[in-house]
């Protein structure tokens, strides 16, 4: 028979593991196990990056050379390592330089890799031969829009011929990507009075709307003008480019900096007009690709599974018109 020992040492020390086990039993429904911090999605698709050799006979017009991060060779072979390491799945290239022939350039660079499923390219808005540059570059069907960027110049998007070309591309089923950095309001309602102008020109505008993120809730005469520019369906915004606009440099890489700002273009733009894009290799200069990725998801994920799909890639389908 075996007999029960019931000294009252014993009968605590039981009391005691008892109640650390019920202890740590709601420890952990508390905190369950943590998620990945890449996201559970069917694809991932980075719609912002930039492709470039300085080597090339004739160097490259950005970024400058004093860049000593940037200025240097941005090739596939280093970024298919750590986007595929980091989740991705598909890439469009956005031409950085804007002379004509750098289009070919990076498409023959990608030519032969399916990754690379789209050049957002750079046709200067103002050529009187706008139209014959877009019928040969749209003859390579990874030739999914320009961005509208002309360098040392600010495109005036009421000027005749600037929306003439516009109906052209449009006319042509592509899309046009704006970059304002840091340019403010007077700019965002320029690109809201365009949207209005050719509401079949599909606009996705970079970077956060360029605005300068410094943490605090944006103000609410710039949340007004996000709020009309956002009334026209053809606007789209990529989240992309927060470390370039985060006024703390090196960049924070905590979602919560960047919340009030990406809460004001959830709310305005919603999950079907909100899209991924890292703008690597600039992103060098506060962390690694892994790290911004994680930023990003960290936000997003808590929207949900379908807000995770439609902002990692579904969306960039939809306005790019990308086959993958």
């Amino acid at each position: 028979m075996i007999k029960r020992n019931n000294s009252p040492a014993l009968m605590l020390l039981a009391f005691g593991l008892t109640a650390l086990s019920s202890l740590d039993a709601q420890r952990y429904r508390k905190k369950p196990a943590k998620v990945s911090d890449l996201p559970k999605v069917q694809h991932v698709i980075d719609t912002h990056i930039h492709l470039y050799d300085p080597r090339r006979p004739n160097g490259v017009p950005w970024p400058p050379k004093d860049d000593t991060v940037l200025y240097k060779p941005h090739l596939p072979a280093e970024f298919n390592r750590i986007a595929k390491a980091s989740g991705v799945t598909g890439v469009v290239i956005v031409e950085a330089s804007d002379r004509l022939v750098d289009n070919r350039w990076v498409l023959d660079l990608v030519k032969d890799d399916p990754y690379y499923v789209g050049l957002v390219g750079n046709i200067d808005p103002y050529q009187d031969d706008f139209a014959d540059h877009l019928a040969e570059l749209s003859k390579d069907k990874r030739f999914v829009g320009i961005r509208l960027r002309v360098q040392g110049r600010t495109i005036d998007y009421a000027d005749s011929k600037v929306r003439a070309n516009l109906r052209l591309l449009a006319k042509a089923g592509l899309a046009a990507d704006i970059l304002m950095n840091g340019k403010g309001i007077d700019t965002i309602n320029e690109v809201s009075a365009l949207a209005a102008a050719i509401p079949e020109l599909r606009l996705i505008v970079d970077h956060v709307l360029g605005y300068n993120i410094d943490g605090e809730t944006p103000p609410a005469e710039w949340q007004a003008t996000v709020r009309k520019l956002a009334k026209n369906p053809n606007v789209h915004c990529k989240v992309s480019g927060l470390y370039q606009r985060c006024v703390i440099q090196p960049a924070k890489k905590d979602a919560d900096h960047y919340r009030s700002l990406l809460d004001i273009l959830w709310k305005e733009f919603g999950p079907q007009r909100l899209i991924y894009g890292s703008n690597w290799p600039c992103t060098k200069k506060s962390g690694d690709y892994r790290s911004f990725v994680k930023l990003v998801n960290d936000y997003f994920s808590d929207k949900g599974r379908d807000a995770c799909e439609n902002y990692f890639w579904k969306n960039a389908v939809r306005v790019y018109g990308l086959e993958i």
